[in-house]
């Protein structure tokens, strides 16, 4: 109730030419469509970066719990987002991230790259690794993967964690770069013992020499329909700094790390199977066993990430379509 009330005021702070709502919530789109349809007639803009109709929950139990039964005092809760969701198409443009979500909601792709330009290979500051590892008294010669934000169910991180416990990975350390205190890290660092580091989280503009650091960047995400429709912002950063990927073979991340469908062979880095720590392992022992094949396919990484989500493409798209709403038009909800 109290998030309702508080619409129209913070409609009233929209103060542009163009309303963009982040996420179909009623805290984001709730004050977007009062302030573009009810205090004055402005574009409406909407960009899903994640389905909404789908949980990030484990399991049904848990989601029946939690967000069913329970949950009526938090705005953002799933039951009224689902309610909500019939008001998408008051906007007069989308923008989506994946091509789960544009089936969902319909609208322009695009990828959410990182922001600013911090996030290039060939900064003179990253060109020594040792230096970049001291920054974090990380060891000097280990292979080094990193895991970077919270061990969400749907990112795999049981199976990363049984990877790296396995013997053929035994000389990979892992980085976390995530609360020092989330119980799942401090499991990490009892299961791997000098082999874990958990320097905390990171600010974004510290994670281009973060990831300078590492050797491998692993995104395992799960076979789950909220996994389908995500388009991991960390696979995004890793593949902008010539990273190695390794992922799995869940929603866009085939296509944008480039594997083919005759061969299976992917160019900009690697593919395992859904939650099987056996082929991530594997993936890892190839990529400290294969250094220079490691550097081209991150070096195609990183050419996919300009052609298709660095910051100059966005803002072409964005122009396009802002061009296109911002042309007389008579939008149903415009004309009521």
């Amino acid at each position: 109730q109290a998030v309702l009330r508080a619409i129209p005021t913070l409609a009233s702070r929209a103060t542009g030419d163009i309303i963009y709502a982040c996420k179909p919530l009623v805290t984001s789109l709730g004050p977007a469509l009062y302030a573009a349809r009810r205090l004055t007639r402005r574009p409406l803009l909407l960009d899903v970066e994640d389905d909404e109709w789908v949980t990030p929950r484990s399991g049904w139990p848990e989601f029946l719990w939690g967000d069913v039964i329970k949950g009526w005092r938090h705005a953002t809760a799933w039951k009224y987002t689902r309610a909500l969701h019939a008001l998408v198409g008051c906007a007069d443009g989308v923008t989506v991230s994946t091509r789960r979500l544009q089936q969902r909601y319909g609208g322009l792709i695009v990828r959410h790259g990182p922001a600013g330009d911090g996030f290039d290979p060939n900064r003179p500051d990253l060109q020594d690794r040792a230096a970049c590892r001291r920054q974090w008294n990380l060891p000097r010669d280990a292979p080094l993967a990193l895991f970077a934000g919270l061990p969400q169910p749907h990112k795999g991180w049981g199976t990363l964690l049984d990877a790296l416990a396995r013997p053929e990975t035994a000389a990979w350390h892992l980085v976390l770069a995530g609360p020092t205190d989330h119980p799942d890290f401090v499991e990490a660092a009892r299961v791997l013992g000098h082999r874990c580091h958990i320097v905390g989280p990171q600010p974004h503009q510290r994670m281009p020499m973060l990831l300078a650091a590492v050797d491998a960047v692993p995104v395992p995400q799960l076979d789950r329909p909220f996994a389908h429709s995500q388009l991991p912002a960390k696979a995004l950063e890793a593949m902008a700094m010539a990273c190695a990927v390794v992922t799995t073979r869940v929603g866009d991340l085939p296509e944008i790390l480039g594997e083919s469908l005759d061969t299976l062979e992917t160019i900009r880095g690697w593919l395992v199977p859904p939650g099987n720590p056996v082929a991530l392992a594997a993936a890892l022992v190839e990529i400290a066993a294969r250094p220079d094949e490691a550097r081209a396919r991150g070096r195609a990484a990183r050419a996919w990430f300009l052609e298709e989500a660095s910051q100059a493409v966005i803002a072409s798209r964005l122009l396009s379509i802002i061009g296109r709403i911002t042309q007389p038009h008579a939008s149903i909800v415009a004309a009521i």
